[in-house]
């Protein structure tokens, strides 16, 4: 009898290895102050079509039950800690620092990393601004890839706000800017040139793809700093720059990068954002960023910042090095 696509059994010594990685998150989770929460599986889809970009919100699994109301199985959980946070946190004095460890579920193509059931830890910080806020979900998440056993693993940063800044410069219309945008998230050069030829906007290939191949250390930001065309992306790239300075003081040099082509693909962020890799795979192991809209969108007029991890592929980088 078959799985249903994307899903997968447990036997006991597979699940033993991976109810050891989420319990060293938790404890990771505790040791930081963050109190965990549960969600519902599923939510009413309109509620999580709110706070998701189009790309998630079509990957989501939709049904509807016997009163013709839509529900959806939530496809990650910053959403509905938001809905959550809007609706039952009102009252509670800022920052919250809340934490989960819960399946989630997205209609993404079967393939090793990417299953339709999988298992999303993480954190939201939220009501906290500025670059302390940004640090402290950054360096979490390098906490938490040590404490599971990935301490070569690196991060990758950059800031939504220095890709907008050099659009900006450049005046598109809403269609071609949203081109150079998806073409600059999936590294799309080809697609990048010729949209931008095919739109007559020829002399923003150079400087768009030379932006798209920044990746590196400081050097980068330097680099970036004359593309930017006003204030907004030079204030980025500085909190980037603070964001390495103090990655070296904790003793995390190296570890630590910029990737200014790097877009997170859920639409609600909205400054720092980061991706955690280890040589072993080839897709991300953890992911997050700052995401200042999302719970306004609820009523609740509240920056945040967080990150989650998909134990799955934690179990399959270090199935890859021999760990156990």
């Amino acid at each position: 009898m078959k799985l249903p696509a994307g899903t997968r059994d447990w036997l006991p010594e597979e699940l033993q290895r991976k109810r050891g990685v989420e319990e060293t998150l938790r404890g990771v989770f505790e040791r930081r102050g963050y109190a965990e929460v549960q969600t519902p599986l599923f939510e009413r889809f309109d509620v999580l079509a709110s706070g998701l970009g189009a790309d998630t919100t079509a990957a989501a699994f939709v049904f509807a039950d016997r009163t013709g109301i839509q529900l959806a199985l939530r496809p990650e959980m910053t959403t509905p800690i938001a809905r959550l946070v809007s609706s039952r946190f009102r009252a509670s004095p800022l920052p919250l620092r809340l934490c989960y460890l819960q399946p989630a579920f997205r209609y993404d193509e079967p393939q090793e990393g990417w299953m339709r059931e999988f298992t999303q830890a993480g954190l939201e910080l939220i009501g906290a601004n500025g670059l302390d806020s940004d640090a402290e979900s950054l360096f979490s998440a390098l906490e938490a890839l040590d404490a599971v056993g990935l301490r070569e693993a690196r991060i990758d940063i950059n800031d939504v706000a220095i890709v907008d800044s050099v659009l900006d410069g450049f005046a598109f219309d809403r269609a071609v800017r949203a081109h150079c945008h998806e073409a600059i998230a999936t590294r799309n050069l080809v697609a990048l040139r010729s949209g931008l030829e095919a739109a007559g906007r020829g002399e923003a290939v150079v400087p768009l793809v030379q932006l798209a191949l920044l990746r590196g250390g400081a050097e980068v930001l330097e680099a970036a700093a004359p593309l930017c065309a006003n204030q907004s992306g030079r204030s980025a790239l500085e909190r980037l720059r603070a964001l390495l300075v103090r990655a070296e003081a904790l003793g995390y040099a190296g570890r630590v990068g910029v990737d200014l082509a790097l877009l997170r693909d859920i639409a609600y962020y909205t400054g720092v954002v980061f991706e955690g890799y280890v040589e072993q795979v080839g897709f991300p192991i953890c992911g997050g960023g700052r995401y200042d809209e999302l719970l306004p969108r609820f009523g609740f007029a509240a920056g945040a910042v967080g990150w989650s991890i998909i134990v799955e592929r934690v179990l399959i980088a270090l199935e890859r090095r021999g760990a156990r």
